[in-house]
Order: structure tokens, then sequence, then C-alpha cells
């Protein structure tokens, strides 16, 4: 605990913190304000400043060479690990999160309106090194809400007009793998059998990294059917947790 973990992003070097491991959650980081050209020389500058948390599989991403440990500097008093999280509840078509989790302390509480101390609370979701170095770019923070591109994907796919001349022949089906990650099987469970209601094939299993619970779901789509997929996967994944983790054609 301790060790400043340096992550390479498109607007520079940016560093996180690892502050301990969650009992269901996993390794959790916090991310540290700012970017920078080369490598800080004043480190208690830098650890001292406030951030938010989440959880990362650190030791998988030291392993693969996709983050760096940079320097070791001591937590800082009051910016340990918390015990106190939230997690998105329900979610509206159009991406609007309609409820809220609130847990740490005995039983889970529902919150359809947080308060100021409750938006400030950091978000429990396990993320890839795609998504950290995205929300690192973008220098989003949990007071902030959901990302605008998180649950508007399909808004962005455009169809070729219908009297168009050069419109293509509709796409055959494919056959496509989703990788849905979640912090115990116990998570992953519900996402499995929902999949499953919708008729996609699933395997269900320990992630390679021995961290994390994959949920790998498949089935045959086409079109814009398959970004509408992703999108609603995404939220899917989101609201018990986990992490979409992308998609690959099926062999």
């Amino acid at each position: 605990m301790g060790d400043l973990l340096e992550v390479s992003t498109p607007r520079g070097l940016a560093y996180v913190q690892y502050v301990g491991k969650h009992p269901e959650y996993g390794h959790a980081i916090r991310v540290l304000p700012g970017f920078f050209q080369a490598r800080p020389q004043d480190w208690t500058s830098l650890a001292s400043q406030p951030g938010y948390f989440t959880f990362y599989p650190v030791s998988a991403a030291v392993s693969q060479g996709l983050v760096a440990i940079a320097a070791h500097h001591p937590i800082p008093s009051g910016q340990e690990l918390p015990t106190m999280f939230r997690r998105r509840g329900a979610i509206a078509p159009d991406g609007t999160v309609l409820t809220w989790l609130i847990f740490g302390h005995g039983p889970e509480t529902l919150r359809t309106t947080l308060s100021p101390e409750e938006k400030r609370l950091s978000i429990a979701s396990i993320w890839n090194h795609a998504f950290l170095v995205g929300r690192l770019v973008e220098e989003w923070r949990p007071d902030k809400g959901p990302r605008a591109a998180e649950f508007s994907q399909v808004q962005h796919v455009q169809s070729e007009p219908e009297n168009s001349p050069a419109s293509p022949e509709p796409e055959s089906p494919r056959r496509m793998a989703h990788y849905l990650y979640f912090p115990s099987a116990k998570a992953g469970k519900p996402v499995a059998t929902e999949l499953r209601k919708r008729g996609f094939e699933i395997e269900s299993r320990r992630s390679g990294d021995e961290q994390h619970w994959l949920v790998l779901a498949t089935h045959s789509v086409a079109g814009e059917n398959a970004e509408h997929t992703r999108d609603e996967l995404e939220q899917l994944a989101e609201q018990h947790g986990g992490t979409y983790d992308g998609s690959e054609v099926a062999t």
C-alpha cells in the first residue's frame, strides 16, 4: 500500500496510488489529479492531493507492463480506502441513473436523490486499463455523474438514407462474444441468468488474472444491433458492480 503507479495517457503521465484491497471488489486505487510530461520530483506534493477511489487489477496491470511503479509514499490521513461507496441501481433507457445504492455500514440504502455528501462518494466499479485511461483523460470525477459517452453510443450510429443509391446490402449476422467482469461469482450470477433469458450463450468462470469473475456472453448479431447490444451490456454490467470489457468476433 502506498505505491504510486504511473499511467501513460494521450495527455501525459498520470498517477494513481494503491490503497489496499476491498474484500469484494479487489484492489483499490486513489486517482490523483493532473498530467505530467516527465516523472515528478516532488511526490509529497502530488500524494497530498485529494483523490477519488475506484477498483483496478493492480497486480495484473503491473505484471503486464500497463502501469509502472514510480515511487512509494505513505497514504495521507483521510485518504485511506473508504468504508462507504455507492453503486448504480436502476438505469433508464436514455442512460439516466434513477437510483443509487449506498453501502459500507450495514444493509445497502436505496436513494433516488443523493445528498451533497453522497454525491462525493466514490462509485464501486472495477475498471480495466482502457477504461481507467479514458476517465483520466477526461478528468472524470464521481460528483460529475456518468460520462455522456457511457450511455449514448447508439446515438452516434448513423445509417444510410433508405433512398441512397450507394446504400450497402444488409450485413449478415455474425457471432459475437462479449466480456463482462465482476468482483465475484455472486455478483455475476444474476447477469448470466438475465442474458440467458435474452438468448445469449453464457460461460461463467474465474478470469485469467484470478481476481475477477468473467461472464462470457455469445450471440448472433448484425449491423447497428451490435452497437446497441454493447450499450445495453455496459449498462447491465455497471448495474451489478461490474465492467463491460468489449467484444470480439466469436470463432
